[in-house]
């Protein structure tokens, strides 16, 4: 399982968001239940939006529509710069959408916009951020908004701004902040109607497109090898168990309730130097160990700044 092999920085690298100074005192009860109102709307409320995503030297626009009809729920993300990639998701069938088979062959699909932010970990989060509710009024997108601030207290992770507009709480613009300030990732609605006149066949591919459904893999259980000798505050595995995937690697999640790192440990007979790459908001890193008369690699990734990952890198022990 080599680090740079472009499958792997697609399954699991990361979309999140974060931001400025801090201009109002703590408000941790309210940022928490604005966060949880957040979470809510992206399942409950109708809209029609387009968005801009910048990461690092690269900006995107894309079009989101999401309503329920007869009980079914229907959501659509679509790349409007080059290619006219689109991914439909119809209750928990997903189909991604392209152009014909050459492009599909050449572009990977579309990341969810909105998954990994519905669910709101209050005691994870409490630990690892001072909450801050802005007092000032703002505007995005024609839009009167609310600014929460999750703001680090320590250098192990990121501070996060979310925009959320102020009648039904949907999320309108995400940062991510480095601690020094330097903006690492951004999405920002410049329109969205939350009356969308929204049909069924908003919602079915073209005639002549060609259609890959996407399947997400359910690895196995099995009983961790790993364990971590520290972790940042806040920061804890989401599993008991580790996941099996294919050529005996094991996977382990981290979460600090907003940020996660994933945890790869395979058998090598290749001896690797610790290694990063950086890809916008995500670090990736690798180094080989033994323990016995066997290598391993390990590999991690995650929306954490550089010295997290290095660290935890050398605090991933063995079971006894």
């Amino acid at each position: 399982m080599a680090l740079f092999l472009p499958l792997r920085t697609l399954l699991i690298a990361f979309s999140l968001i974060v931001a400025g100074n801090v201009i109002a005192s703590n408000s941790t009860p309210e940022a928490l239940q604005l966060l949880r109102y957040m979470s809510q709307s992206f399942s409950t409320l109708s809209y029609d939006g387009v968005f801009v995503h910048s990461e690092s030297m690269h900006m995107n626009s894309m079009r989101i529509r999401r309503d329920s009809m007869g009980g079914v729920e229907y959501e659509s993300l679509v790349d409007l710069d080059g290619d006219k990639i689109e991914v439909l998701r119809i209750d928990d069938k997903i189909i991604c959408v392209y152009p014909n088979e050459l492009v599909a062959n050449m572009q990977p699909p579309l990341k969810p916009l909105f998954k990994r932010l519905k669910e709101v970990e209050s005691d994870r989060l409490m630990k690892g951020y001072e909450m801050v509710v802005d007092s000032h009024g703002r505007r995005i997108a024609g839009r009167d908004a609310t600014v929460i601030k999750l703001i680090p207290k320590d250098a192990y992770r990121y501070g996060h701004e979310f925009w959320l507009d102020k009648e039904n709480h949907f999320l309108l613009k995400h940062d991510m902040i480095r601690a020094d300030g330097k903006l690492l990732e951004r999405i920002q609605f410049t329109s969205v109607n939350f009356s969308p006149a929204l049909k069924h066949d908003d919602f079915v591919p073209k005639k002549g497109s060609y259609l890959e459904s996407i399947i997400e893999p359910q690895p196995r259980r099995i009983k961790s090898l790993w364990h971590f000798d520290w972790l940042p505050e806040g920061f804890a595995l989401v599993w008991p168990e580790a996941r099996s995937l294919n050529h005996g690697t094991s996977m382990l999640l981290l979460s600090d309730g907003m940020a996660t790192v994933s945890v790869f440990v395979e058998p090598t007979l290749q001896v690797k130097a610790m290694s990063m790459l950086s890809m916008g908001a995500t670090i990736a890193g690798e180094r080989s160990f033994k323990v016995g008369d066997q290598f391993y690699l390990l590999t991690m990734v995650g929306e954490v700044p550089e010295a997290t990952i290095e660290k935890l890198m050398t605090v991933l022990m063995p079971r006894l």
